[in-house]
């Protein structure tokens, strides 16, 4: 099989392509969204931080939370992501897989992806082309990994 997968990803929205041997049009599989990376913190906690009380003169202090709650959401829809491609890993749909997604992303869906996924993993390009056409992002994805050729070559 020949078929590469391309995942376009940001914190809010995931976009699927696929292209097949000797083509150069993708067509695109599946468009994920998190409406929660677009919403305010506020919106998103419903509650105050917990507390803690103690005794002696420091009776009550608020808890930390180590993690926000859009940071949360965002670390469920880099796993949501990972299930789907991995069960599409699974089920031999995809030989390569292509992810292009915002820095900050990159590294939730990094964490996420168990090592059978990550060595299909072909590309990785830091950059978020999302809102780019699929022929667009398809082209700057082929940009990327022949300036990373070129890197690599001459290194």
């Amino acid at each position: 099989m020949s078929t590469t997968w391309i995942l376009c990803a940001n914190a809010s929205r995931a976009r699927l392509f696929e292209v097949v041997a000797h083509s150069d049009t993708p067509r695109e599989v599946r468009d994920f969204a998190n409406p929660a990376a677009r919403a305010h913190e506020r919106d998103l906690d419903s509650d105050a931080s917990g507390r803690f009380y103690g005794r002696g003169e420091h009776q009550g202090h608020a808890a930390a939370p180590h993690e926000s709650t859009a940071e949360h959401e965002t670390e469920r829809f880099a796993e949501s992501l990972r299930e789907y491609l991995d069960r599409a890993r699974s089920e031999h749909r995809f030989a390569r897989l292509w992810v292009v997604a915002s820095p900050a992303f990159l590294g939730h869906l990094r964490r996420n992806f168990g090592k059978p996924l990550a060595e299909c993993i072909e590309l990785t390009v830091d950059k978020d082309f999302t809102t780019d056409t699929p022929t667009e992002i398809f082209r700057r994805a082929l940009a990327e990994r022949d300036a990373q050729s070129r890197e690599s070559a001459g290194s």
